[in-house]
């Protein structure tokens, strides 16, 4: 009996100790491999010592003065941090998105990317990034635009770090050549009577080569941006002929499709990006948001944002020198120099920390509102990965390439 007493009391003892061993966390989140329709815990990955110096590439899509306003950025951190990093520019052509990929899946892509908002979610989905909270070292989305981060984020985690917006505003003369005050059109039947008034000229200018100026556009005129209705994409058509007859003559136009040269009559209004404003004075110009009275809540905004490649061996020094570059000290910085908008809320407070060309208040102020609350306009057809369809099939369509009807095709049906 007491022998039986004995291996009850030592069965007691094996249960403690072993409540008492330490337990496996599998909440550590350095890394997943998509895709799934549920979230699912990153694998583990050793943690990157701290002491990391690189070198580590950045690769981003940047014009030719924003880019050398990056590496002067980049230069100060190397120096306070001893670290290595190179800023290359990455190749925007169509015909070199296939070898990008190519590239990032062999693991011989850059170990920061800094593109559109646009494309995260996509690269994240075909498995080329590592989440922006797989260091632990960083805390995300604390300070930045709400609105901003919904499209970076896919299967639980955040795929990409917002780095600056760059709002669509439309900018009009309040009077005309001939002196008369003008107003600019405050609904769809206002822009379809304008537009008969001025048969032979274009009423709206923007370049049909960029995707956001044509949403912004479309937006302007009362329409959605991500899914245009036939309507206005007719007047945005017909408005871009009038554009090359006004610069070449009709049969010009037909023959060689060329985009309007210097001589262009001026169209009445002008849809364009905010930074745009940087170095030109904007007087005797009214502005605002481009945004028709039909979408209130999602202003057509060029979002860009750092990521991390899936194949770095430095996600530490990575994420340290994103951290950095996205600071608010950093964000002013880049903000005076490039003419974008940062993406910190408190920057907004007062326009005096930036450059103030006369129109913060009628458009950066109001930007940084809705965004705090609301997504921008999504330029993707209703489909995630639909940016580049969007891009391409709004300039083949105002060049006649494709017809209204095939355009309308490309959205994706509502779920039900």
């Amino acid at each position: 009996m007491k022998r039986k007493k004995y291996w009850f009391l030592f069965a007691i003892l094996l249960l403690s100790l072993s409540s008492l061993s330490p337990s496996f966390d599998f909440t550590h989140h350095t890394r997943r491999e998509p895709p799934g329709d549920e979230p699912i815990p990153p694998q583990q990955r050793p943690e990157v010592p701290e002491s990391d110096l690189g070198p580590i590439k950045v690769g981003v899509h940047l014009n030719p003065d924003e880019l050398r306003h990056l590496k002067a950025l980049n230069e100060r951190f190397m120096e306070e941090t001893g670290a290595e990093i190179e800023i290359t520019p990455l190749e925007t052509a169509d015909t070199e998105k296939e070898s990008f990929l190519l590239h990032m899946s062999l693991g011989e892509g850059p170990d920061i990317i800094l593109t559109d908002s646009h494309y995260i979610k996509a690269l994240a989905m075909t498995g080329y990034l590592l989440p922006v909270d797989a260091s632990q070292t960083t805390v995300t989305g604390e300070d930045t635009l709400n609105g901003l981060l919904p499209q970076l984020q896919w299967n639980g985690y955040q795929w990409g770090m917002p780095f600056d917006i760059d709002p669509y505003i439309v900018t009009w003369q309040t009077k005309g050549k001939d002196g008369a005050s003008f107003n600019m059109p405050e609904s769809r039947q206002a822009w379809q009577e304008y537009m008969e008034l001025h048969k032979t000229s274009p009423v709206l200018s923007f370049d049909p080569k960029d995707p956001y100026a044509f949403g912004a556009a479309v937006h302007l005129l009362e329409g959605d941006p991500s899914q245009p209705d036939q309507e206005v994409l007719e007047m945005l058509i017909r408005n871009h002929l009038r554009t090359l007859e006004s610069s070449h003559g009709p049969a010009d136009t037909i023959e060689t499709g060329q985009e309007p040269s210097s001589g262009t009559e001026e169209a009445s209004v002008a849809v364009e990006p905010y930074s745009s404003f940087a170095d030109r004075e904007v007087s005797g110009l009214s502005s605002a948001l481009a945004m028709g009275k039909s979408h209130l809540n999602t202003p057509v905004v060029r979002a860009r944002s750092f990521a991390v490649a899936a194949q770095t061996e430095s996600s530490a020094l990575a994420m340290k020198w994103i951290t950095y570059m996205t600071s608010k000290e950093m964000q002013q910085e880049w903000s005076k120099t490039s003419g974008t908008l940062p993406v910190v809320p408190e920057m907004y407070v007062t326009g005096t920390n930036l450059r103030d060309r006369g129109i913060w208040q009628k458009a950066a102020v109001p930007a940084q509102v809705l965004l705090s609350r609301n997504e921008p306009a999504a330029l993707d057809f209703g489909d995630s990965e639909g940016f580049q369809t969007y891009s391409e099939s709004a300039y083949r369509l105002l060049h006649g390439e494709i017809t209204v009807e095939e355009y309308m095709k490309l959205y994706t049906p509502a779920q039900p």
